[in-house]
Parts: C-alpha cells; sequence; structure tokens
C-alpha cells in the first residue's frame, strides 16, 4: 500500500514559484533587448537628422559667401571700366556678408571629407576679397601703368573666382551626396522607432499584466488562508483582543494626561505596618519627570521614587489614604522642581493608591497676572480720571501765568522771575507726572516679533551704559548656548528691561555694583534673571514693589517698576523676584 504523499501542494506551489520567476526574469531580458535595440535605433534616426541639418546649413553659408562674392567681383570690375563708384556699393555690402559666412562656417560640424574642401573654399575667398580690395584701390589710379597692374590684377581675380565656382561645385556635390545617404537611413530608420517602441510598451503590458496575475491568484489564496486561520482562533482571540483594547485604552488615556499619573501598591512589614509602596503602573508623563536614570517608574518603591514626599509629611497623608480610605489632595511647591508649584490627588485603590501629579505653575501664573491686570485696570481708571481732572486745572494755570508775565512790566516781570520760574517748573513737573501715570498704567499693543535673548539683554545693558560708566560700575551678560528666540515687542521689551536695569543700578553702591544679566532654558521655557548685589529689598517690601508711587529710594516717583511689570503682563512673562537685605535682588522673568 502506497504511502499518501504530504508534498504534492507544496512541490506545485514551489514549481509555480519557480516558473513565476522564469518568466519574470526572461520578461525583463527580453524587455532589456528591445529597450537597447530602441535606443540604438532611436540614436542612429537622431545622428542622421542631426548631419542633415548640418548639410543644409553648410549648403545656405556656401551659396551665400560664393554668392556674395560673385556680387563684389561684378562690382569691382565694372568699376574699374568705367570708374563710377557706384559699383562699389555691391563689393562693400558683400563683404561684411562674406566674412560672416566663413566665420559660421568655420564653427559648424563637419566631416574630414567636407573639412578640407571648406578649408580651400574660405582660404580662397579670403584671397578673392583681399584682390577686389586691391582692385577697388588701384582703380583710383591714373595712368597707363596702374591701368596694366589692374588688368592683371583682374584676370588673377577672375581665376581665382573661377577655381572657387569649381570648387563650390565640387564641394555642394559632395556634401549633397553625404545629406541624400543621411535622408535614406532616416527614410528606412523612421518606421522602425515607433514600431519597436509599440513592440517594447506590448510586451511591457503583457509581462505586467502576467505578474499582476500571478500576484492577484497568490493574494486570494493568502486571503482564504488568513480567513480560515481568523475563523478558527476567533474565540480564543476574542477575550485576548478585548483585554488588550482595554489595557491600550487605558494606556492611551493616561500617556494622553498631561499629568503624571502613577498606581501603588502596599508593602507591608512583619505585623502588618505600611512599610513603603511600591508602583505597579505609571504614565509617560510620570516616566518623563520621575523616572531618573532609567526612564521607568514601575517596580520602584515610593520614597526612592519620590523622595521629596516624605519631605513634605505627604507620605504620611497617603497611607492614611490606604488606611481610612478617604482621598488627599493638597497643592505645594515641589522640591524636585523648585519653581514649579503641583497639586497631588490621591485615592485608595485596592491595597494601594492612585496619585495624580499636576504641574499647576501656569494656572497660578495665569492667575496672578489675570489679578495684577485687573489691579492694573483700577489703577488706569483712577490714573485717568485724576489726570483728567488735574489736567485741565493745570492747563489753566499755565495760561494765567504766561498771561500774567506778558501783561507786566518788563522791570515787574525781572522782579517776579524767579517765582515764575518755581511755577512754570512744577507745574512741567505734575505734567510729566501725570504723563508718566497714564503711561504706565495704559494697556499695551504689542507688535510681536522673533527676538534674540542674547540680543534684548545686550541692548537694554547698552542703554543704561552711561550710568554704569558714570557710577563706575560694571554689567555681564551671560547667555546659555542654544536658547531659542521669543515672541516680543522689541521696543516695549527694551523699555521693561531698561527699567529693572535701572532699577538694580539705583540700588547698588558706586563704584562696587555689579550688574548680571542671564539667559537659559529649561524645561521648554525660556528664562532671563537681572541680579544685582544692591543693599536687597526687605519682604514687607516685595509685595508692594510694583505698585504705582513706590519707590525703595528718594527722590523717585515709583512708576519705572509699575510700567515694567504692565509691559511684561502684556507679554503674558512671568516675573519672579528674590531678595535678601544687604545681598542683592534678583529679577527672573519666565516667557510663555
Amino acid at each position: 500500500m502506497n504511502k499518501p504523499s504530504h508534498q504534492g501542494p507544496v512541490g506545485r506551489t514551489g514549481r509555480e514559484h519557480r516558473l513565476l520567476r522564469a518568466l519574470y526574469l526572461g520578461a525583463l531580458v527580453l524587455l532589456a533587448l528591445f529597450l537597447w535595440s530602441t535606443y540604438t535605433t532611436y540614436a542612429r534616426y537622431l545622428s542622421a537628422s542631426r548631419n542633415i541639418r548640418n548639410s543644409n546649413a553648410v549648403l545656405h553659408e556656401l551659396d551665400a559667401m560664393v554668392s556674395g562674392l560673385k556680387d563684389a567681383h561684378i562690382g569691382v570690375h565694372g568699376y574699374l571700366l568705367t570708374r563710377d563708384s557706384t559699383f562699389l556699393r555691391p563689393f562693400r555690402n558683400a563683404r561684411p556678408v562674406v566674412e560672416a559666412s566663413i566665420g559660421r562656417l568655420d564653427s559648424m560640424d563637419r566631416s574630414e571629407m567636407t573639412g578640407m574642401g571648406l578649408a580651400t573654399i574660405r582660404d580662397l575667398g579670403r584671397e578673392l576679397l583681399d584682390d577686389l580690395e586691391g582692385l577697388a584701390r588701384l582703380g583710383d589710379w591714373a595712368g597707363p601703368v596702374i591701368q596694366g597692374a589692374g588688368a592683371a590684377h583682374l584676370e588673377r581675380a577672375g581665376q581665382l573666382m573661377d577655381r572657387l565656382r569649381e570648387e563650390h561645385g565640387r564641394l555642394a556635390s559632395a556634401i549633397g551626396r553625404e545629406r541624400d545617404s543621411n535622408l535614406a537611413a532616416q527614410r528606412n530608420l523612421q518606421p522602425d522607432t515607433p514600431l519597436m517602441l509599440a513592440v517594447f510598451s506590448v510586451l511591457a503590458i503583457l509581462a505586467t499584466a502576467l505578474l499582476f496575475l500571478r500576484l492577484f491568484r497568490a493574494l486570494a489564496k493568502a486571503a482564504k488562508a488568513e480567513e480560515e486561520v481568523k475563523r478558527r482562533v476567533e474565540e480564543l482571540d476574542r477575550e485576548v483582543g478585548t483585554r488588550q483594547f482595554a489595557e491600550r485604552s487605558l494606556r492611551r488615556v493616561l500617556d494622553t494626561s498631561p499629568s503624571a499619573i502613577m498606581a501603588f501598591r502596599t508593602i507591608r512589614g512583619p505585623k502588618g505596618e505600611v512599610a513603603d509602596f511600591e508602583c505597579i503602573l505609571s504614565n509617560s508623563e510620570s516616566d518623563r519627570i520621575y523616572g531618573q536614570q532609567d526612564g521607568k517608574v514601575v517596580g520602584k518603591r515610593l520614597l526612592a521614587t519620590l523622595p521629596w514626599i516624605a519631605q513634605t509629611g505627604a507620605y504620611e497623608a497617603l497611607r492614611q489614604v490606604v488606611e481610612t480610605g478617604r482621598p488627599h489632595e493638597d497643592s505645594l511647591e515641589s522640591l524636585y522642581h523648585p519653581g514649579t508649584w503641583i497639586h497631588v490627588h490621591a485615592v485608595r485603590l485596592l491595597d494601594g493608591f492612585v496619585i495624580t501629579i499636576s504641574d499647576i505653575t501656569e494656572a497660578r501664573r495665569a492667575r496672578n497676572l489675570l489679578a495684577e491686570s485687573d489691579r492694573l485696570a483700577i489703577t488706569g481708571g483712577i490714573a485717568r480720571t485724576i489726570a483728567h481732572e488735574v489736567r485741565n486745572p493745570l492747563t489753566n494755570l499755565h495760561m494765567a501765568l504766561e498771561q500774567m508775565l506778558d501783561e507786566l512790566e518788563p522791570a515787574v516781570r525781572e522782579e517776579v522771575k524767579p517765582f515764575s520760574d518755581i511755577l512754570m517748573r512744577n507745574m512741567n513737573r505734575i505734567s510729566k507726572l501725570i504723563t508718566d501715570l497714564l503711561e504706565s498704567s495704559r494697556p499695551k499693543e504689542l507688535d510681536l516679533q522673533p527676538c534674540n535673548v542674547r540680543t534684548l539683554l545686550e541692548e537694554a545693558v547698552a542703554s543704561v551704559q552711561d550710568r554704569l560708566d558714570l557710577l563706575e560700575m560694571k554689567a555681564v551678560v551671560e547667555v546659555a548656548d542654544a536658547v531659542p528666540g521669543v515672541m516680543a515687542d522689541p521696543a516695549l521689551m527694551s523699555v521693561a528691561l531698561t527699567n529693572l536695569c535701572v532699577n538694580a543700578i539705583e540700588a547698588m553702591e558706586k563704584g562696587r555694583g555689579r550688574l548680571v544679566l542671564k539667559g537659559w532654558a529649561e524645561r521648554g521655557r525660556v528664562l532671563a534673571s537681572i541680579s544685582d548685589n544692591g543693599k536687597g529689598i526687605s519682604p514687607e517690601n516685595i509685595q508692594r514693589l510694583f505698585q504705582a508711587f513706590f519707590s525703595g529710594h528718594s527722590g523717585g516717583m515709583g512708576l519705572g517698576l509699575t510700567s515694567a511689570r504692565s509691559i511684561l503682563n502684556a507679554h503674558q512673562v512671568h516675573l519672579d523676584v528674590e531678595s535678601a537685605v544687604g545681598e542683592g535682588t534678583t529679577f527672573t522673568l519666565t516667557f510663555p
């Protein structure tokens, strides 16, 4: 009894694949041969066409040159017979035409057979032109001797003309034969090229159709086999697919969250007490912020991943979440990233908890900016009211003073001049004070442009360089490499930075002051700082620092920092102030 063969379908598939490869390879070879044959035929056709055009161009230029020489010869001959200079006009007109034709003939492609003939005709033409030029000049003289020499020259010119006609006829016949040969070759090749292209296209279509036919059959078999496999494993795959979908959905939701989300299980001691927590789930934001060396949080202990938890007392609050089940919620400044405010929310999950840590720094800054904008709006309204109520009587006083001075006698005017100067000076000061108050509280219209941080800081230093030199102080600009640009209004930003620099200079001692301006990038934001080593600001005055008319030094009106704060708020730039009495002050700008 014969054993059943298990190699039949596999053997047929292998033979089909080999046949398909052989057919495809044969089609490629055949197409390559036809492509090469078509290319060579087309190249010969183009060469014949090019030779025909060149032959026609050479014949045209030869005819033009010979025709011009004939006209020149006839004109000079008529001049010698009649002494009428009118006959020289054809000679003068023909000379540049002949020389141009000779020059174009030299630049044309020509075969070895026509090259020597063209050189001979060129030399004969130039020689004939020279002789005709000599005859034209000789005809201006009289006398039998000159006439005899003219006859000899004329005879020689006739001989040159005869030789030129002979050479022209011979060369024209040679070029004509060459052109006829190329025309015959062109006519023979003309029908071959489209035919070969058509054959090549048909073969390419047939080969492509055969290939796609086999491909579609293979795809149909593969699709049928795939459907069979799907049918057999559908029940088992349904449960696995559901779980994978749920896991992917949960992971997608977690990873799209801007907050750090982590789940921890409780690790208990020998007596059941909470010893620590181990992370069992984390999203991409958690790995980015707290992943440390390997970029992963899962599998690590809570106190190793978030050491600031123990330092803030939040660890005990999380333990209470697990023990009591009550959620925990708090907002605090992150010790892991100083200067960043976070919101912590934790809820119990089985024997553990889920904690969400959200960065609320921008929200706090936006709230502060909004509150500052409200205060500035109120201040602006008051300022505009005061300006309106003060400026009108101030204008009346100014006009009354000028009218009074105009009506006084000169002697009396000189006596009251010190008092009138005091009045005028103080009225001008009040007017400037009102203008500065309005300017500091007016909403800023921004013309935002891409700005370089180094350029902004250097321009601010340049605007206060005179003060620095006068007070014997130094300024340093330090900007880290590859700090990105910021969007700002260059003019207004320069005013704000200059006011901050002026405030720093006024806080430092003469000869000991050092102004430091820095720029750097941190966590996707651009920051800049202006530091001084001045007297510093007391904690109770920092809150009043940006209020209108508050000034820490005598003689100041207290509007410079108010104006700077207004400009920075319009740019949505957050401004932080750190100061220590007797050590100095640092203004830190965080661009959005």
